[in-house]
């Protein structure tokens, strides 16, 4: 008890460093140096609390706010990837008598469905046979930015790298089918590089939440193993595999679907740039960049991240994209005369990363100015919703949907940055990041710190939050 005081007592004094500042954090257990806090009202006003606000800190994931908040400001909320198949050959019957050029865009979002209506505008042009060899051209990104150590999850698809061909975020799935002619797993996109050796008996009759509750998957990127037994309730299950390296897997996954259409080719795979005389065969425009934000954000997806992060560096050109797209966010940054003094390193936007480093007080004013701007219902939209979905949906149903928050989880790292919305519409932005080898231990602590700075803001909030 003695210990609980003299911690409070100095993170109060640490609050109270800065005198128009009237809140005294509990800090719930933690020590005073594991944990950097900061909030502030939306309509303005000196901030409710800062607890090592300047201190820069490993943000996680919460570092995706970042990214997302300039490139909705810069790309507006509307930009769109363009993937397009080219070719300068001659088209001989149903033959295209010369090499296919494939411009991936980037598009952090591409999956099969979008390949397939790609492949489909291919084959209504009157093309079904590709006599040369399909060319994927790479320009967009001319460099990837790093996310260095990491080899230990190699494999795991949130380490999954960026790409200008990133397709189905290079993902095949195992379908699973116990329906009377006995139990079997296919894989989809049917991929001739990926060796799936499959030894399943048929289940009992459990429910089945998930498949991988009875099977084991095994999967070096090239050889994907199954065991196990798969109940009938499992019939028509999925789960994903991460197989291939980028290029293999998307001149692979073309060909599965191309043949898939009644095409046949094309002879091989490889990059190439294509000539300034090829003309555009097939386009695909993807959807809004609003929702692609809403997939990074809720679910908190490491490698649609790292890709918008390049995004924003390739429309700002300047020859290394990696590096544009840095300068692209400090801009903005200046733009809006957020210091960016405490944004020490930024490897690849999206917090998967040992090394980025921010401060609250700067995640915290990038809230503000997301919640004060032209575009601060699309960057809301995008936050996990408090008890309902995404990242958050198994978190603080005492509060409910009136919190939305970004999450962030690393080794030694736990983070929270988002906003509470009052009932009379007062909004409260909060930044709680922990970084401290006992963080895997204490995600209810940061979540207590949390709620209390909802509770100081709006009294009413635990009420409001069980109504709904």
């Amino acid at each position: 008890m003695k210990m609980t005081r003299q911690l409070t007592l100095l993170a109060a004094l640490a609050v109270y460093a800065a005198p128009e500042l009237a809140l005294a954090l509990d800090l719930h257990g933690f020590k005073p140096d594991e944990i950097a806090v900061w909030a502030a009202a939306v309509e303005g006003g000196q901030p409710l609390a800062a607890h090592r606000a300047d201190a820069a800190v490993n943000p996680a994931s919460t570092m995706k706010l970042l990214t997302g908040w300039a490139a909705l400001n810069r790309l507006g909320p509307d930009y769109r990837w363009k993937t397009a198949l080219l070719s300068a050959a001659p088209l001989r019957g149903d033959a295209l008598s010369g090499d296919l050029y494939w411009l991936g865009g980037g598009d952090p979002r591409f999956d099969n469905g979008n390949l397939l209506s790609l492949l489909y505008n291919l084959r209504l042009r009157g093309v079904r046979q590709l006599d040369g060899k399909l060319l994927l051209d790479k320009r967009a990104f001319s460099r990837l930015a790093s996310a260095d150590d990491f080899d230990g999850d190699a494999g795991k698809a949130f380490v999954v790298g960026p790409d200008t061909h990133l397709t189905n975020l290079k993902v095949a799935w195992l379908t699973f089918f116990n329906d009377g002619h006995g139990a079997r797993v296919a894989l989809d996109p049917p991929l001739p590089g990926v060796n799936l050796q499959v030894d399943v008996k048929s289940g009992g009759d459990e429910a089945c939440p998930d498949v991988r509750r009875f099977v084991a998957i095994r999967n070096d990127g090239r050889h994907v193993s199954v065991t196990g037994s798969v109940p009938a309730a499992c019939d028509g299950a999925r789960a994903y595999v991460n197989v291939l390296e980028h290029d293999e897997f998307a001149g692979q996954d073309f060909a599965a679907l191309w043949h898939a259409l009644g095409g046949s080719g094309p002879l091989t795979v490889a990059q190439g740039r294509a000539p300034d005389n090829a003309r555009e065969l097939a386009v695909w425009q993807s959807q809004p960049l609003a929702v692609a934000l809403a997939d990074i954000n809720k679910y908190s997806n490491n490698t649609m991240a790292r890709t918008l992060f390049l995004t924003l560096g390739k429309e700002a050109g300047g020859g290394d994209t990696a590096a544009a797209a840095e300068r692209a966010l400090r801009e903005q940054l200046a733009q809006r005369r957020i210091d960016d003094a405490n944004l020490l390193e930024l490897e690849n936007g999206s917090g998967l990363s040992r090394r980025e480093r921010v401060s609250v007080r700067l995640l915290g004013e990038v809230l503000l100015d997301a919640a004060r701007g032209p575009y601060a219902g699309e960057f809301l939209a995008s936050l996990p919703i408090a008890s309902e979905d995404g990242t958050l949906k198994k978190r603080f149903a005492d509060l409910g949907p009136r919190l939305r928050m970004k999450t962030g989880t690393l080794r030694d790292v736990k983070a929270l940055a988002g906003y509470w919305q009052a009932a009379d519409g007062r909004r409260l932005a909060i930044v709680a990041i922990v970084n401290s080898p006992r963080a895997a231990e204490m995600g209810k602590a940061l979540d207590a710190v949390v709620g209390d700075l909802v509770q100081a803001f709006d009294p009413a909030a635990a009420r409001s939050g069980a109504n709904r």
